[in-house]
């Protein structure tokens, strides 16, 4: 397997304009925004509103983590060390989506180039169709993101991160991963958890470059 490739992050995005409508993609965004930050809000003591009965309603149906740890340096360098009795399932309609400390391996079909029919495995049984992202700080300070690319095309998410000082999805830039191999995905500052959003594979020829 060649790599890893390096890319890092800017703090603004652009939509894919092959995958779906900038209407379309800030529909789905605002759908994993409420998933992923209503278990935060609700566990700081803060008012989610509906996204609390969205959550309670998941967690009923088995579709959310429990007891997930994450332990981060803040920005100051001092210790976050807590435990979260509810997190978001990392598989969701919308993508997945990997807490700080946390590999997940995400086994998926392609249809009309599409990532569909996502689901989240222990380990890696089926390593044709195995997305493998890995999630970790460096040196107690950024954050790297590891995406293996099981496909023979270069796949590309939309992303969003949950920056530690805060308890909200923001959108942030990605880059296309090359067919079978690995690269990696920088941010200078502590994060909880990333969430990709809307994998599908680009057409042969496509641009590699950080921009859509």
């Amino acid at each position: 397997m060649k790599g890893p490739i390096v890319y890092f992050s800017s703090p603004d995005i652009k939509f894919p304009k092959k995958s779906c409508s900038r209407k379309h993609f800030a529909g789905i965004f605002a759908a994993a925004a409420l998933l992923v930050s209503a278990p935060l809000l609700a566990q700081d003591g803060q008012q989610p509103g509906k996204a609390g009965t969205e959550t309670k309603n998941a967690c009923a149906a088995g579709k959310c983590q429990h007891n997930v740890r994450i332990t981060l340096k803040d920005k100051n360098g001092a210790t976050f060390d807590r435990v979260f009795e509810n997190a978001p399932a990392v598989v969701q309609p919308f993508g997945f989506g990997v807490l700080a400390g946390q590999t997940v391996y995400i086994e998926a079909d392609v249809v009309d180039g599409k990532l569909v029919n996502l689901v989240s495995v222990d380990k890696i049984s089926a390593p044709e169709k195995t997305v493998t992202a890995k999630f970790e700080q460096v040196d107690g300070k950024g954050m790297m993101l590891t995406i293996t690319n099981p496909f023979q095309k270069l796949l590309k998410f939309s992303m969003g991160i949950v920056p530690l000082d805060q308890k909200r999805l923001i959108k942030t830039t990605s880059c296309p991963v090359g067919a079978g191999i690995m690269s990696v995905e920088l941010w200078q500052e502590p994060i909880s958890q990333v969430v990709l959003i809307g994998g599908h594979l680009l057409p042969d020829g496509s641009p590699t470059a950080c921009v859509e």
